[in-house]
């Protein structure tokens, strides 16, 4: 397709291969999501956002009849283009010049221009904005050459229409989303644009999540989009532009509710501003009243409005200091009920005097090095980015305050949790020695919230073994043949001292013992079982984080149904934790 003449940038835009261009594909985190539809055709690319928009309403409302509750939101959009390698380069980024659009039905179907709206119509909102990105990429040599970086923009255009809800659903806590995007590249220095590629997305999403939309930059099958300069040079966009990043679509929508916001006047210009947001299409009226005389107010708005957030200025300079108020009442179209009555206060005082007693707002203009400037109009953008700048600090501090309650809320169910839990549990083994355990090896398990162990134990036992008939070892070769142990000791570690490096421990142990029947020790007791409970310390030397440690306990041994007194079992431990 050929560009007007006189174009400074490129003359056309063609198609390589026969055949209409596929759409990309469109990526969201929403999962689950049916795939793109794609909608190059001529047909369809003769046809605007704004129409598209409302065939999809139409689908909608044949579905489901007239029974549909529109949604009413707050919506932004952001574009960022990363590199493409590791998609952690910033190389652009813009917001969405976003602006909301309606569409009205009567009752029995028929659209409507917002002017002819009637009482019983439900209006649907919907979004349409651009964000124009430079065309040159500085980080690709061979694009390098072949533009400058001034001569075109890429936009992308994007539309975005929540979908209405059926009666029958009530009140959900998500949305639906209808979201079309389209490509296009633009003179710099002139008004021509080309459209090339357009394709849709349907996906729904809690109310509040923000939406990720990835656009995978890969061309057609068998297809290229060729941009041919008016020097003969050409562009192949996919290869020589699209490929080397990635692009995207950054949604945050939520939905609207009635509110007044805090009236601010400013010190200098006595300039009122009064921010107000109505949740659905209503009859607004919003007064400012005097505590002197309340009985004759000051009607700022008296009409039916969209739904939308507002922001009214009023000048204020001829009313003399004092205390006002002002009320926003928003009734119900068709029915007159009240939906939203509140009432506010705020203080004027007198404005800031420069100099010798002038007021700034008397001066029209001031000379600074031979340049009047307009002082009102420079107060004027001041006092309004301050607004912006004041209404993007609130929603931040209201988000802050959403994340500490959220996280104050996971922390109590994690310490929940942790409190009904057993954590840090590690493997443990060693070397012991004890009067009831002998020489041992032994191996279990110990954990860090409560301080649990249990140990299960193997031992040769020598000279001096309790209860039981049996011969002594004469060396250590003869070890093998004495008695044996074979235990099991629970512990527990009720406090801890210098930061968990000593803590006293409480032990019950429970061990089988046996000898062998020899010639010389016939008639007596072979084997025994013995409860010892035990106290003492368990202490990593080290410090709390060490993975050595030792346990030194004592307590009484008990044989049951061995009728002898009980002996006293000292016991020492050395241990790795694993």
């Amino acid at each position: 397709m050929m560009i007007a003449a006189g174009t400074q940038v490129f003359v056309a835009i063609v198609i390589m291969f026969a055949g209409a261009a596929n759409a990309q594909t469109l990526h969201s985190t929403p999962p689950n999501q049916p795939p793109t539809s794609r909608s190059n055709e001529p047909s369809e690319m003769l046809k605007t956002i704004d129409d598209l928009m409302h065939d999809r309403l139409d689908r909608e409302r044949t579905k489901y009849g007239p029974a549909l509750i529109p949604e009413q939101i707050r919506l932004e959009a952001n574009y960022i283009r990363t590199d493409a390698p590791t998609s952690e380069v910033v190389l652009h980024e813009a917001s969405f010049n976003l602006q909301s659009r309606y569409m009205s039905h009567s009752p029995e179907g028929r659209r409507l221009a917002d002017s002819m709206l009637p009482p019983a119509a439900r209006t649907v909102m919907y979004f349409i904005g651009s964000a124009r990105t430079p065309l040159a990429l500085p980080l690709v040599s061979n694009l390098s050459s072949v533009l400058s970086g001034d001569e075109a923009s890429y936009t992308v255009y994007i539309g975005v229409l929540p979908l209405p809800r059926p009666t029958s659903l009530g009140k959900t806590d998500s949305i639906t989303y209808y979201c079309i995007i389209q490509r296009a590249i633009e003179d710099n220095r002139t008004d021509n644009k080309v459209p090339f590629e357009r394709y849709s997305k349907e996906f729904t999403v809690k109310v509040g999540e923000p939406i990720r939309l990835r656009m995978d930059n890969t061309p057609p099958d068998k297809q290229a989009y060729i941009v041919k300069l008016d020097d003969s040079r050409t562009l192949n966009f996919y290869e020589d532009f699209a490929r080397h990043f990635n692009e995207d679509i950054l949604l945050n929508g939520e939905r609207l509710n009635f509110d007044l916001g805090k009236a601010t006047l400013s010190p200098v210009s006595s300039r009122l501003s009064i921010k107000y947001t109505v949740a659905q299409p209503s009859h607004v009226m919003l007064e400012l009243l005097s505590v002197v005389d309340p009985a004759h107010p000051l009607t700022l708005i008296d009409s039916v409005m969209p739904a939308a957030d507002y922001l009214i200025e009023h000048d204020m300079k001829p009313y003399s200091n004092g205390t006002y108020r002002y009320r926003l009442v928003v009734n119900e179209l068709g029915s007159g009920n009240v939906l939203f009555d509140q009432t506010k206060d705020f203080e004027k005082s007198q404005p800031v005097l420069v100099g010798s007693g002038h007021s700034i707002v008397d001066n029209d203009t001031l000379e600074v090095g031979g340049k009047h400037v307009d002082m009102m109009a420079e107060m004027k953008r001041l006092n309004s980015a301050y607004e912006v700048e004041k209404s993007r600090t609130e929603r931040l501090n209201a988000t802050l305050a959403q994340a500490k309650t959220d996280n104050e809320k996971l922390k109590q169910i994690v310490d929940a949790n942790q409190e009904s839990a057993i954590s840090g549990l590690r493997i443990r083994g060693g070397l012991g020695f004890g009067h009831v355990s002998g020489t041992n090896l032994f191996v279990g398990v110990e954990s860090a919230v409560p301080k649990l162990s249990l140990d299960i134990s193997y031992g040769l036992m020598g000279a001096n073994v309790p209860y039981l008939t049996y011969d002594a070892p004469q060396n250590f070769s003869q070890y093998p043949k004495s008695p044996k142990s074979l235990g099991l000791q629970f512990g527990w570690a009720p406090i801890s001292l210098f930061d968990g490096a000593v803590c006293p421990v409480v032990k019950l142990g429970y061990y089988g013992i046996y000898s062998a029947t020899t010639s010389t020790s016939e008639g007596g007791i072979h084997s025994a079982a013995i409860i010892a409970p035990a106290f003492g310390i368990t202490t990593t030397p080290g410090g709390p984080k060490t993975d050595v440690g030792v346990d030194l306990t004592v307590g009484p041994a008990f044989g049951l149904g061995v009728n002898q007194s009980a002996q006293i079992d000292i016991q020492a431990r050395f241990f790795v934790k694993f």
